[in-house]
């Protein structure tokens, strides 16, 4: 073939190409790109979180508590992580006794403090209250970065745009005694349906929808947001 016919034919089909794929750049692509080792992956973020020393934590619930318990049903502050003495201050929502109250709340080690029915923070035996300490969620070996390696069967799934971040997504189950050791909420027997969203250049994991059921017959769904690794604050005893 004549070599000035064959160049012709390749820019004839370069621009055919370009011209397919014009209205899928219009429109916006998804990014199929998935990780090839999901589990690989979740541990990756496990280990960027544990190192991190700080981390701002929102967690919010579609959750209704049922009359009669105890429950939280959001949080928001900075957790510093450590494996013998982690650390929170922050605000937590909460049905306690029956009432329900957003409180402020200091955690350090097994120590919390919290300003229900007082202005002031006082010291509080959560374990009387039947609630989590959430400085518990900043432990490396039984925290949120927990759930990352303790959950089963993960799949990737497709790059989401959140904010102004990639997120690659990954489902898989957490055990319900993972859950409890968390929240104080669920069944030891039970399955959550877990999904992570982990930035896709830092591979932090940026957040976490848990879902199951929480209270007996009522399925609900957890979700943590994580920002600002890294920025620590002073959190001292009150």
């Amino acid at each position: 073939m004549v070599p000035g016919i064959v160049i012709a034919m390749r820019r004839r089909l370069a621009l055919a190409t370009a011209l397919l794929c014009l209205p899928l750049a219009l429109v916006g692509c998804e990014d199929k790109t998935v990780a090839a080792d999901p589990a690989a992956a979740l541990a990756k973020a496990k280990t960027t979180l544990d190192t991190a020393k700080a981390v701002t934590l929102k967690l919010t619930s579609s959750a209704s508590i049922p009359s009669g318990h105890n429950g939280v049903s959001g949080a928001e502050g900075t957790g510093l992580i450590d494996a013998t003495t982690p650390k929170f201050k922050g605000k937590v929502s909460a049905v306690v006794n029956g009432t329900p109250a957003t409180v402020d709340m200091v955690a350090i080690g097994d120590k919390t403090w919290m300003s229900l029915f007082t202005p002031k923070l006082v010291p509080v035996d959560l374990e009387d209250l039947g609630a989590p300490n959430p400085g518990n969620l900043f432990k490396p070996d039984a925290g949120l970065s927990s759930l990352l390696t303790k959950a089963t069967n993960p799949v990737a799934g497709a790059d989401q745009r959140y904010g102004k971040e990639i997120l690659t997504t990954y489902t898989a189950k957490v055990p319900g005694s993972v859950i409890k050791s968390l929240l104080y909420l669920g069944d030891d027997a039970a399955t959550f349906d877990a999904t992570f969203g982990i930035e896709k250049t830092s591979g932090q994991l940026r957040q976490a929808k848990l879902t199951g059921e929480f209270y007996t017959g009522t399925p609900a769904t957890y979700t943590v947001v994580l920002t600002d690794y890294g920025k620590t604050i002073a959190i001292p005893e009150p």
